[in-house]
């Protein structure tokens, strides 16, 4: 896929510029994919604590989540989550009467930017997971008799007191 193709993937994601994100990883497409799977995972494991924050009320670890959120999305281009985060960081703090609405706008911006960051990474596919598989399958064919005669020879050496 050559870069006018994928960019065309990244037009129903318009909170992330995919110029700013795609040359902060040098243009290199496996490392930019990698970060978005990796800012998606992120974003989907603390989608829950968001929830719980805003059903109880306690928001203990909201500016870690969010500084967190800040910096991942910073990499990938997204400086719309990186405003908002900042926003409801900044509102959390100076508790501010908005602070609520903040927090649900911002839970619902990312819950809608996770489902349409799946749909993006399903597009975009990952050629790197078949080259694990690869590696992983290739200790199946590794040939152990190399290791029985190191051992052997090994042996033979402690018997002689080399070593």
């Amino acid at each position: 896929m050559n870069e006018y193709m994928i960019r065309e993937l990244f037009e129903p994601l318009p909170e992330i510029d995919f110029d700013s994100g795609y040359h902060y990883y040098l243009c290199n497409i496996d490392n930019y994919s990698k970060a978005i799977l990796s800012t998606l995972k992120s974003i989907r494991s603390k989608l829950p604590l968001l929830r719980s924050m805003a059903e109880t009320g306690e928001y203990e670890g909201l500016r870690m989540i969010t500084q967190t959120l800040r910096r991942m999305m910073s990499t990938i281009g997204g400086e719309a989550i990186v405003e908002l985060s900042y926003q409801l960081e900044r509102a959390h703090l100076n508790e501010d009467d908005l602070f609520e609405e903040k927090l649900l706008e911002f839970l619902f911006t990312l819950e809608d930017l996770a489902s349409r960051m799946e749909d993006l990474v399903k597009k975009l596919g990952f050629p790197h997971t078949k080259d694990n598989q690869k590696k992983q399958s290739s200790y199946f064919n590794y040939d152990f008799t190399k290791t029985k005669e190191s051992i052997r020879l090994l042996a033979d050496f402690i018997d002689k007191k080399i070593i």
